[in-house]
């Protein structure tokens, strides 16, 4: 397995590709600039089978529906998935374009999928909006919006919750182990230095 990263649009938004030996990869987070996703894999030699979108806003879901017209296959929390066709994926007060679309796979708590070969377990992570997952694999967590380095996203957009977010962070923070953390924006972390540095720990 290779890890890949790229980031792109005005917000920066981190798209992470987890590549296996057929040269098959699942994006996490394709972000909005669909041409660099398409440089990416021209450069490293992969093609993007699947996308798990940890939420549904227009920064993280704006290539979905490219994507998805390439074929592969769109993932996303069950309570995300309705705002890929409607005003929550915040596309409209932002002023960017959106192409809606139906997601393949709605994704439920605790679920463990299979996806191009690679086994992913699914955290609903309820705050930043109220579908909001995170994606495990291995040693490796990818957070969306839920958790940044020593800071965590936003709840005051549509669907946000601030008790749900605490709650979502402290289970994140109970996980057993080390974890790499890939957050959705912003630079890497692990979980260790977030349990012990992040301001968040201390909100009731």
């Amino acid at each position: 397995m290779k890890l890949y990263h790229l980031s792109s649009g005005p917000l920066r938004v981190n798209t992470y590709f987890l590549v296996n030996d057929n040269g098959q990869a699942v994006a996490i987070d394709g972000g909005e600039n669909y041409k660099k996703i398409k440089q990416a894999e021209e450069q490293f030699g992969f093609k993007v089978c699947a996308l798990l979108l940890t939420h549904a806003h227009f920064d993280h879901a704006g290539n979905a529906k490219k994507l998805q017209d390439d074929g592969a296959k769109v993932y996303i929390g069950e309570f995300d998935a309705p705002k890929l066709l409607n005003d929550g994926n915040l596309s409209r007060d932002f002023g960017r374009n959106f192409d809606c679309l139906t997601a393949d796979v709605l994704l439920t708590d605790g679920q463990e999928i299979n996806v191009c070969g690679f086994n992913f377990k699914v955290l609903h992570t309820p705050g930043h909006t109220d579908g909001s997952v995170c994606y495990l694999i291995d040693n490796m967590l990818f957070t969306g919006d839920t958790l940044f380095l020593e800071s965590v996203g936003r709840t005051d957009f549509p669907t946000g919750d601030r008790n749900a977010l605490v709650n979502s962070v402290k289970r994140l923070f109970a996980l057993d182990g080390e974890y790499a953390v890939y957050p959705g924006h912003e630079d890497f972390t692990t979980l260790s230095h977030e349990r012990q540095f992040n301001r968040f720990v201390d909100y009731d």
